[in-house]
């Protein structure tokens, strides 16, 4: 169909961030990418979606978030704050929940994960893992990928996505459905 596996995880991050990060490529005094939601669907032939998976991660360097991620993500302090775990915790239940199943992202999520586990000096478990990056698939099509996220990547064939952007599971829910789309082109 896409050149996808019958069953795979579709899977996205949320990292602290700042107004103007993503144009200095977090580089400013204190930035960094840390992950604050890992979110995943588990797809299966068809593109059914099977199940959900979903977990905040407290981050070290800065525990504060940012008024900025908040508004873009909708996750809250209180969010993370109560129901966040470490990295390592994060990474060992995603790891466990995704099955050994291939992973894929719309764009670098894996490099974000192995950068995080850089930062607090924990395993990258997902070295030997097989993972893909969804904008080729759209790109192989025709489908510019510029200028859209993995939440928005619908309003590439007319639609409007009916979740929020910015939040992991969401956006691999619109995703899901572009990906769809893409399939019926």
């Amino acid at each position: 169909m896409l050149g996808l596996p019958d069953r795979f995880v579709l899977f996205d991050t949320e990292f602290t961030s700042w107004k103007g990060a993503m144009e200095r490529d977090w580089s400013g005094q204190g930035e960094h990418r840390e992950i604050i939601q890992i979110g995943a669907l588990l797809v299966g032939p068809g593109l059914i979606e099977e199940d959900s998976f979903v977990v905040y991660v407290l981050p070290t360097i800065n525990p504060k978030l940012s008024d900025f991620i908040i508004e873009l993500t909708g996750i809250t302090q209180a969010t993370v704050d109560a129901k966040g775990v470490s990295l390592a915790e994060a990474l060992t239940s995603f790891d466990a929940w995704s099955n050994h199943l291939s992973l894929w992202s719309h764009g670098n999520d894996l490099d974000v994960i192995e950068e995080n586990c850089k930062l607090v000096s924990i395993a990258y478990p997902f070295a030997n893992r097989t993972w893909g990056d969804t904008r080729g698939l759209f790109v192989s099509r025709g489908i510019e990928t510029k200028g859209y996220s993995s939440g928005t990547i619908l309003r590439a064939f007319g639609k409007e996505p009916a979740l929020r952007a910015h939040e992991a599971v969401n956006d691999m829910k619109n995703l899901l459905e572009a990906l769809r789309e893409l399939a019926k082109s």
